[in-house]
């Protein structure tokens, strides 16, 4: 049987190869070792989507608000 260890290394592995190099998908997600997908453009705070790596079109004054929004799209 494999350790935990191991099999985390190969998910890591599989996740690598489905996806092509230079895809923006889950780059900014922490679990993907990214620096997370909500960031401040100019005084204003938006989500960074996962799939092309573009800003939500939503503005958001505060950065809780926009981690709210990120988490309701979620749920």
């Amino acid at each position: 049987m494999k350790s935990r260890k191991d099999l985390d290394r190969m998910k890591s592995c599989i996740k690598q190869v489905r996806r092509p190099l230079g895809s923006p998908v889950n780059q900014c997600a922490k679990s993907e070792g990214g620096s997370g997908c909500i960031k401040n453009m100019g005084g204003i705070w938006r989500v960074i989507s996962n799939k092309t790596g573009k800003p939500w079109p939503a503005k958001y004054k505060s950065k809780s608000k926009a981690e709210g929004a990120l988490k309701a799209y979620h749920s």
